[in-house]
């Protein structure tokens, strides 16, 4: 079983009991529109929704968004987080139960972006976060160099109160996408003090690194905690700042009790936010979801999609009994397409050693690197893999992982050829769940609402058509540019992760 906090009284949730300080229900959605965009749009150009599809909506704003990502989630990771829910739980998985919740609508998302088929997170948050194409790694700025305003700053011209909950750095991509403008992802200083200039009510996660006292200082106040017992004592406070790690939050596997669960955050978010008159728009995302697809690292990225399912459930028994929220639940890309692959009963057998992990390939690898020193390569590798995973490789396997270490060809498929994915095809054989590459993939993805403003949702849509249904559904005026926002910006060409 998973290192980390204790799960003992959870609601179906299964991640916020332990402290005790919420109360939980779910919510209920209406209508239906259909429209298929075009495959290719301007690229500076904003999304519409068509004529019919507005007479539709709702015409009273909504109140609440709660925006939630789970990052680089492939359909397949999906699939394995419902399985492992089903066999650990008896249940299925919050987001399979939510599509079958009167109201709810399903639509694939197409995630291509201004300058690649295959996105990165940056670009995707930006879509949806001003409504427009950007390149790759780039935030809120579209290829023409223009600046646009992102929908929490937009929130708040609009009276909303708003927050960001991640178990990235808090200035990482996702996150940074609804809240910053930057032709780099990358500048993560400059990203926090947007993050705090800007306003933000909440900001939990990782990152604490990119905020020093002279950042925190501007914090217009902001209570700020770096504990979970911490953050329990000031649920309720209006501003509220969650710095729990220096970089991102720890795997799933690798966590210690100190730290709080991506439920455990999102609902100490709202409990922040739910009072404020106009409000709040509030994005959650379970970033590490990503981070395990692209190190092929199956047992991690399985109880990463579990935690995030579990938040989404939390938010779910939030929102029982309320007309007022609009819930979206999707992803920014697929990642590593992992799939189950063995037929018949062996396909549990793999699932089932697979949960025996306790460790991160994260955490193998820093074992590696500390080991590697004494000389005996082999022998720590075995080790940091067997202790991580209680699977021990044989004498080909561990040659093959070792190459690889030493930098050796191993994969025919060069893009695979790293230590992580070659660990991961090594595991596949006694997993059963194998991965087409370390990088992120051009596949459509899930995307699911529920509550009003659903109908304005279609079955298939581009990301920055997303930016449309949703600040037509809360009923946002025009967004204002900031003091600066006029200001052209030259920009380059980017890989993003």
């Amino acid at each position: 079983m998973p290192r980390g906090p204790t799960t003992a009284g959870v609601s179906e949730g299964g991640s916020i009991g332990r402290r005790g300080f919420l109360r939980v229900g779910a919510g209920s959605a209406i209508g239906a529109a259909v429209f298929v965009p075009p495959i290719v749009a301007p690229r500076s150009s904003r999304a519409a929704v068509p004529t019919w599809a507005k007479s539709r909506a709702s015409r009273t704003p909504v109140r609440n968004l709660v925006f939630m990502v789970s990052d680089g989630m492939s359909t397949g990771t999906l699939t394995l987080g419902d399985h492992v829910r089903r066999m650990e739980e008896g249940r299925p998985s919050s987001w399979c139960s939510l599509w079958e919740r009167p109201g709810a609508r399903r639509t694939m998302q197409m995630t291509s972006c201004a300058d690649a088929l295959v996105t990165d997170s940056a670009a995707a948050a930006a879509g949806w976060g001003c409504g427009f194409s950007c390149n790759t790694g780039v935030l809120n700025i579209t290829p023409d160099g223009r600046q646009h305003l992102p929908i929490l700053v937009h929130a708040k011209q609009n009276g909303r109160a708003t927050g960001v909950v991640t178990t990235t750095r808090v200035t990482h991509a996702t996150p940074a996408g609804f809240c910053a403008n930057s032709p780099h992802r990358d500048l993560e200083d400059d990203i926090a003090r947007q993050q705090i200039e800007r306003g933000l009510d909440v900001i939990m996660g990782g990152g604490a690194r990119h905020f020093p006292d002279t950042v925190l200082d501007r914090r217009d106040g902001h209570e700020v905690v770096r504990t979970a017992d911490a953050l329990f004592e000031k649920v309720g406070s209006p501003r509220l700042i969650g710095l729990f790690s220096r970089d991102h939050i720890p795997y799933v596997l690798d966590r210690t009790g100190d730290i709080p669960s991506l439920g455990e955050m999102a609902i100490a978010a709202i409990r922040s936010l739910e009072s404020a008159p106009g409000g709040f728009v509030l994005q959650v995302e379970g970033g590490r979801v990503d981070h395990a697809a692209h190190d092929n690292d199956a047992p991690s990225l399985v109880r990463e999609q579990i935690e995030f399912d579990r938040a989404l459930g939390d938010v779910l028994d939030w929102m029982d009994g309320r007309d007022d929220t609009l819930l979206v639940v999707t992803t920014d890309h697929g990642n590593a397409n992992p799939g189950l692959t063995f037929y018949g009963k062996r396909g549990e057998q793999g699932l089932r050693r697979l949960l025996k992990a306790e460790r991160s390939f994260e955490w193998i690898f820093a074992r590696i690197s500390q080991g590697r020193k004494d000389g005996d390569l082999s022998r720590v590798a075995a080790q940091a893999v067997e202790a991580a995973t209680g699977v021990a490789l044989d004498q080909e396997g561990l040659n093959l992982f070792v190459a690889s270490l030493e930098s050796r060809r191993v994969m025919p498929f060069r893009q695979a050829n790293t230590p992580t994915s070659v660990l991961g095809s090594l595991l596949a054989t006694v997993y059963g769940v194998a991965f087409t590459s370390p990088n992120h993939t051009s596949d459509m993805v899930e995307l699911t609402t529920l509550g009003p403003g659903s109908e304005r949702f279609a079955p298939l849509m581009r990301v920055p058509e997303v930016w449309t249904a949703v600040t037509q559904a809360m009923g946002f005026a025009p967004p204002q540019p900031l003091e600066g926002m006029d200001r052209v910006i030259g920009l380059k060409r980017i890989e993003g992760d």
